[in-house]
């Protein structure tokens, strides 16, 4: 299935969902700010992916969802009542949502749950929905949104699957790595994002305190997710480009068309498309998306204006600074390790490819289709260090040279055929695997071998050279 069709039926969910919400609104009398909430979090559970649920894990998962939801609108009004208790509460939840991937794919996916409806916190005001019944009526719509959002985002996660017979999801094949030596990786990344968090809600209350959502939220982009100080940083460069060509088109639209009622909606889930769709391609666009939908729901506080766009991009300026400055002085996480611990995982899912293909038994594909993984996962933080190579050098011994090197084993692993040559293949891995492991080692041998040198051996070995 194509980005296109992909991101047409996560639409379908989004737009099922706001729809759905909006409907209970106004049959109790309500304002829709539980509808936006709905179409935010099914924006959000939207990116998922994984093996087909059973009943009982989609009643579970809804369960936790609507438990969180709750909580988090709790968060909300401490946010809108006690700010400093408030951004204290939001600080702690978010890190504890990344600290939880300590624990395997289940907690991963919780944390994930638990960072959804605080995420939207920041995007949707705080407030009752002031429906007919009072408070109970506020809280069943709260619950409800949450129900909503669920449903039609895991129904689109069935429609969009394309997999392979014997495909498992790549959640378990991150969960069989070993646990290395030191402070783990999702420890270091929580409290990376708890101080970024901390110091976002400190500038904004004292600089932009009618902007403190914008620093906040580009913080959580910025700093949530990065693998490493290069991927923070060029987060940050494409959250900041695409907040100026977001916040420079909803200027424009507010300014010159002010699109209300029908007319807005088309306008904000036709731009939801576009970034949905064009972002694989770039997380710029999907930011410039999100900028623009988060200016045009926004605009009950307020006009936008040239002097609220400087302000916001002061805020989100603000925000990507907080948020690379923790990445790279809070225990950072160097990018090349991470690399390199990418690229190890891959050569040895290569290895056993490889060990077994002639053999021809069933497991091959399967075989396979984990190599594939550990190479869309190398994909996934290839853009920042070729991006680095671009703008600084290049090199047969870079990072990302490494990465392409990698990616151009792929048909390798689906056509295997010379039995003799098989030893000879993969003793080139086991090299390969040794340069790895030695690299910038204190201890390395004076014989080591550079991994882009041994990753040209293997592919000479491979028919390459």
């Amino acid at each position: 299935m194509n980005a296109a069709a992909r991101a047409g039926i996560t639409l379908l969910g989004v737009v099922a969902s706001f729809v759905t919400m909006y409907a209970l609104c106004a049959w109790a009398g309500a304002q829709p700010q539980p509808a936006i909430g709905a179409a935010i979090l099914a924006i959000a559970l939207g990116r998922r992916e994984g093996d087909t649920p059973s009943l009982p894990r989609i009643a579970a998962g809804a369960v936790r969802l609507v438990v969180i939801a709750l909580a988090a609108a709790g968060v909300g009004l401490l946010l809108h009542a006690f700010p400093i208790a408030g951004a204290a509460a939001f600080v702690v939840a978010l890190a504890l949502s990344v600290w939880l991937r300590n624990f395997g794919p289940r907690w991963r996916a919780l944390g994930t749950v638990i960072a959804l409806p605080l995420i939207a916190l920041l995007v949707l005001p705080a407030g009752p929905a002031h429906a007919r019944g009072g408070p109970p009526v506020d809280v069943a719509l709260v619950i409800a949104a949450g129900l909503v959002a669920y449903a039609f985002a895991t129904t689109a996660s069935l429609l969009r699957r394309d997999r392979t017979p014997g495909d498992a999801p790549a959640e378990v094949a991150r969960g069989e790595r070993q646990p290395r030596p030191g402070v783990p990786v999702p420890t270091r990344m929580a409290l990376q994002l708890a101080t970024a968090l901390a110091a976002a809600f400190a500038v904004g209350f004292a600089f932009f305190p009618g902007h403190v959502g914008w620093a906040v939220l580009t913080t959580y982009i910025v700093c949530a997710g990065a693998r490493g100080r290069g991927d923070a940083f060029y987060k940050a460069v494409l959250r900041l480009g695409g907040a100026i060509g977001g916040t420079a088109a909803a200027l424009l639209v507010t300014n010159v068309w002010a699109p209300s009622g029908v007319a807005e909606a088309i306008v904000v889930f036709a731009v939801l498309y576009l970034g949905l769709w064009l972002r694989d391609r770039n997380y710029a666009y999907w930011a410039g998306a999100m900028t623009l939908i988060f200016a045009l729901l926004s605009r009950t506080s307020g006009p936008l204006t040239a002097d609220v766009f400087a302000v916001r991009l002061e805020a989100i300026l603000a925000g990507a600074v907080c948020g690379v400055a923790a990445a790279w002085f809070v225990m950072p996480i160097r990018t090349e390790a991470v690399i390199r611990r990418y690229l190890a995982d891959a050569l040895l899912a290569f290895d056993e490819v490889i060990a077994h293909a002639h053999l021809g038994d069933a497991e091959h594909p399967r075989r396979v289709a984990h190599f594939e993984r550990r190479l869309a996962e190398l994909d996934r933080i290839a853009p920042p260090v070729r991006w680095h190579r671009r703008v600084f050098r290049r090199g047969d011994d870079h990072p990302a040279a490494w990465i392409d090197a990698a990616g151009a084993l792929r048909p390798h692993a689906r056509a295997v055929e010379a039995a003799a040559k098989r030893g000879a293949i993969r003793r080139a891995i086991g090299v390969s695997r040794r340069a790895i492991a030695t690299h910038g080692a204190p201890d390395a041998p004076p014989e080591r071998v550079a991994i882009g040198d041994a990753l040209a051996s293997l592919h000479a070995n491979l028919g390459d050279g």
